[in-house]
């Protein structure tokens, strides 16, 4: 099953630079939660709706791998997709590109959590269109 790709367009900003001139690592954990949020949101999942429901994504585990270096100013694009979502998990591949570079891919562990029972539960049918896995509402 192929799953919708989101893309997240940014500009790489002085707050997210460290000493060396470039994306500071932690940055990068910053940067890529953004985009989650911006696709979740215009997929009808954003705060409002997570408040409403008391069942919000919560991250599992994170693997980065830092490709090449992103500096100041320049143009890149955060590319979105879930891989797969078995059960109460699922896994997401983010990658930060500039050009034909690939800088930078987190491999992400999610779920569905419910606030109130402190706990993970099966993806709702909404929660599944606001991650790209079922396409129509």
């Amino acid at each position: 099953m192929a799953f919708k790709l989101f893309s997240y367009p940014l500009v790489i900003k002085e707050t997210y630079l460290d000493t060396f001139g470039h994306v500071n690592n932690a940055a990068y954990l910053t940067i890529l939660e953004e985009a989650r949020w911006d696709l979740i949101t215009q997929n009808g999942y954003g705060l409002t709706k997570i408040q409403e429901t008391g069942l919000g994504p919560t991250i599992l585990e994170i693997k980065l791998s830092f490709l090449k270096e992103l500096c100041l100013r320049e143009k890149a694009v955060i590319e979105t997709q879930m891989i797969s979502y078995e059960k109460k998990i699922g896994k997401l591949s983010q990658k930060i590109v500039r050009g034909s570079d690939i800088c930078c891919v987190a491999e992400l562990v999610i779920g569905l959590f419910n606030m109130h029972e402190r706990k993970l539960v099966m993806p709702t049918p909404e929660w599944l269109y606001a991650v790209g896995i079922a396409f129509s509402q």
